[in-house]
């Protein structure tokens, strides 16, 4: 992935998704509150993940390293 904006997006809506889920979506199944901590915290990890290797992306852009 060497498109920033695009990673950015992935990881905002990674971010969204992790905010909202839980007050806003109710699902019928019955999900264990251990699991919807795993994939609240996994969305998380890949929302910060992907922010932070974009925001390298850009700087090494800017210089031109890349």
């Amino acid at each position: 992935m060497k498109n920033p904006k695009a990673m950015i997006r992935i990881g905002m809506a990674c971010l969204l998704v992790c905010l909202t889920w839980p007050g806003f979506f109710h699902f019928t199944a019955d999900l264990s509150p251990a699991l919807i901590d795993g994939v609240r915290g996994f969305l998380l990890g890949v929302s910060i993940g992907l922010n932070l290797w974009a925001v390298r992306l850009i700087c090494r852009q800017r210089r031109g390293d890349y």
